[in-house]
């Protein structure tokens, strides 16, 4: 090879060299240089664009006035946004559509809930606290009703399966002062089995719906007592003493009273 191909080439390289460390320094900024970073930055909205200048994720004011950080996909759909509303802040992730599938939001009363919902207004999944009353957790079909819930309401836990009619199919519940039991309903929504403890006293009744079935519990005196009912009274007892026991509607309201 030539001296002045040499030379050239040695040329090329030292000014190539010298522009290509000013070009990398101008376009991947040193974060670690000392450099005075500003005190402030002042303004209505920032937006973030892509490669083809659009608009994919920005902070501004919704047409309320609350301040909004969100971003989108490609197709300009939001997909999840962060707000403080009046009543508290909220974080919403959506779908492909731009309807609402999850969500967080705590409130200034206190309360709080998260919600994963199969589209904006229809939930699969609840979860809700109330300050002075307790939590609840809900369970949805595809039709939006509550099938399974699980509460604890003024100290009271109860756990719920629910029929397609809104009514309780089977509950469980406690009363720490004054027992617990588990119960069932038919499809007409009438309480017709229940099985559990009232002031540490067993208790067993199944009805029909013409009021015939099985009764025990453990009378006043300690003594126990089994009988069978007919069109609601007893009819035969096993120990010689009837059993009593309050109305059929009331022996809930009688252990969560």
């Amino acid at each position: 090879m030539k001296t002045i191909h040499i030379i050239a080439i040695i040329a090329i390289s030292f000014v190539a060299g010298m522009f290509g460390g000013a070009f990398s320094e101008r376009v991947f900024a040193n974060t670690n240089a000392d450099q005075k970073s500003p005190e402030q930055v002042i303004a209505r909205a920032f937006y973030l664009v892509d490669e083809n200048n659009k608009p994919r994720a920005g902070m501004a004011f919704d047409p309320e006035g609350n301040p909004v950080l969100y971003v989108k996909d490609r197709s300009a759909k939001t997909r999840g946004y962060l707000t403080c509303a009046p009543k508290g802040p909220m974080l919403v992730l959506a779908d492909k559509t731009g309807g609402m599938v999850s969500f967080l939001e705590a409130n200034d009363d206190g309360s709080s809930s998260m919600g994963l919902m199969k589209t904006s207004g229809k939930p699969r999944l609840m979860m809700v606290y109330k300050p002075g009353q307790g939590p609840m957790l809900a369970l949805c079909d595809e039709d939006n009703v509550a099938k399974a819930t699980m509460m604890v309401t003024d100290g009271k836990p109860n756990v719920t399966i629910t029929q397609g009619n809104k009514k309780p199919a089977i509950s469980l519940l406690s009363d720490p002062k004054k027992g617990a039991m588990l119960a069932a309903w038919n499809s007409q929504g009438q309480h017709r089995l229940s099985l559990g403890l009232m002031h540490d006293k067993p208790i067993l009744f199944a009805y029909n719906p013409d009021d015939t079935g099985l009764l025990f519990n453990t009378q006043r005196d300690g003594r126990p007592a089994l009988g069978l009912l007919s069109d609601g009274r007893v009819v035969w007892s096993a120990t010689g003493v009837a059993p009593q026991m309050p109305a059929m509607d009331g022996i809930l309201d009688q252990i969560l009273r």
